[in-house]
C-alpha cells in the first residue's frame, strides 16, 4: 500500500514541478511592449500620413504609409499629388526616423536618386526632411510635412 501512495505522491510532485517550470518559463520569455527601438511594429511612427511635399516654393499633396521592416527598420512609401511613387528606407527610434544614404528609384521622373534624410514625430504631425541628390550630383532639399490619421 505504501507503495502505491509514493508512487501516486511522486507522480504529483513531478507534475507540480513540470507545471512551475513552464510557468516560469513563460513569464522568463515574455517580451516588453515598451521596447520600440528594437520593435518598430510598435513605434509611434508607424502609420500613415497625409500632407504635403515642399521643394522651395514648390507644393504638392503627399501620402506617406510608413510600415515596420525587420528589427528597427521600417519602409516609407510615398505617392505624391502628381503620381510620383517610391519607397525610402529607414531606422525608427521612438518618435524618429533616420534615413541613411540609399538609392531611390522614381518611375515617373525615370530617374535614380542617392537620398538621405530624418524625420521627427511631434504630437501627431510627421516632418521628414530629405535631401536628394540626381545622377548628375544636383542636390534637391525637400520636406514633408503631413497629420498621422
Amino acid at each position: 500500500m505504501n507503495t502505491r501512495i509514493d508512487k501516486l505522491s511522486a507522480g504529483r510532485s513531478r507534475s507540480i514541478m513540470i507545471a512551475l517550470a513552464l510557468t516560469t518559463f513563460a513569464f522568463a520569455c515574455k517580451k516588453s511592449n515598451n521596447d520600440t527601438k528594437s520593435n518598430p511594429s510598435t513605434s509611434p511612427v508607424i502609420g500613415t500620413y497625409y500632407g504635403n511635399l515642399s521643394v522651395g516654393s514648390y507644393v504638392e499633396p503627399d501620402t506617406i504609409v510608413i510600415q515596420a521592416g525587420s528589427g528597427s527598420s521600417v519602409v516609407m512609401s510615398s505617392k505624391t499629388g502628381t503620381g510620383s511613387a517610391y519607397s525610402i528606407n529607414g531606422t525608427a527610434s521612438g518618435n524618429t526616423i533616420s534615413i541613411t544614404s540609399q538609392s531611390v528609384y522614381v518611375p515617373s521622373l525615370n530617374a535614380t536618386y542617392t537620398v538621405t534624410g530624418s524625420g521627427t514625430l511631434a504630437n501627431s504631425t510627421m516632418v521628414i526632411n530629405y535631401v536628394f541628390v540626381s545622377s548628375s550630383h544636383v542636390s534637391t532639399n525637400s520636406t514633408f510635412t503631413g497629420q498621422k490619421q
